[in-house]
């Protein structure tokens, strides 16, 4: 799913999609002392072919090619100069490709204008479990992102279609780190500031959730002022929120049911992304 709102939120045709899988797997070969847990990592090969078999079937994407690399294991010495065995966790890669009929179709992430609306395309549920914002505060969770193509279909045509008739100024999926990071992002790549109110974003769920969720199937889009009533009529019935505007001055602001939840200058947003890992690698 992440492949395709990457292809839609530059303008790639939905209909024309073809995808390469890459499995880098731990040995599947079951031994008692040397991989007592082969037949689990198996067993998860099953079920992430059936559900890339799943997805590919869902999204008509058929598979150009792939590769697999089966064997991710290693010795690492221990304090003591006894050596274990280690894994590399069970990763299908996933990378796809698609045709872009009209170059001037193309879209990217960044605002284009001061005074454009932001629009929030896709639901926000309490789906944080394997998160960023988990990660920071050392929690797993257990709500991880869902993605359900029959849902998510509808609304990514009308993207697409949205695009085609040229009534989108920028465009971007939420992916890791979830909505406030990306919002960020765009403001980062544009130079331009925001004003954010969340309020419609998942009101009964908490501030953190509404910022910080990772729930699939969700755009950022920015147009003109004057083609939002288009937009609006073009994704009636589906999920569309009107959650902000714009700025020139390059302060990134987020409130919501009017209470101020972040007000910083770009430059320190720049600053953090930027900043070396330093000691971390």
């Amino acid at each position: 799913d992440e492949a395709v709102r990457r292809l839609l939120a530059v303008g790639g045709d939905l209909d024309h999609i073809g995808g390469v899988d890459n499995f880098c797997w731990p040995s599947v070969e079951y031994h008692p002392q040397h991989n007592p847990d082969g037949k689990f990592k198996a067993a998860q090969l099953v079920r992430s072919c059936l559900a890339l078999k799943d997805l590919c079937h869902a999204y008509g994407i058929p598979l150009l090619s792939g590769k697999d690399s089966m064997y991710v294991d290693g010795l690492l010495p221990g304090a003591y100069g006894e050596m274990h065995r280690v894994s590399g966790l069970p990763t299908l890669f996933f990378t796809a490709v698609s045709v872009l009929n009209n170059l001037s179709q193309a879209l990217s992430l960044e605002w284009k204008r001061p005074g454009d609306l932001i629009y929030l395309v896709g639901d926000t549920r309490p789906e944080l479990g394997g998160s960023e914002f988990y990660e920071l505060l050392g929690y797993v969770g257990l709500s991880v992102p869902q993605v359900n193509p029959e849902a998510f279909l509808p609304y990514y045509r009308l993207l697409s279609q949205a695009g085609q008739l040229e009534l989108l100024a920028s465009a971007h999926g939420l992916y890791r780190g979830g909505l406030a990071v990306h919002l960020a992002l765009s403001s980062l790549a544009a130079g331009l500031g925001l004003e954010v109110d969340l309020s419609r974003v998942a009101p009964d769920l908490p501030d953190y959730a509404a910022l910080y969720s990772e729930s699939a199937g969700r755009f950022l889009v920015s147009l003109d002022p004057a083609d939002a009533p288009r937009l609006e009529d073009l994704f009636a019935g589906q999920p569309l929120a009107l959650i902000g505007q714009v700025q020139s001055d390059p302060t990134f602001k987020i409130i919501r049911h009017g209470r101020t939840l972040l007000e910083t200058p770009l430059a320190t947003l720049r600053t953090a992304w930027e900043r070396r890992f330093g000691g971390l690698v």
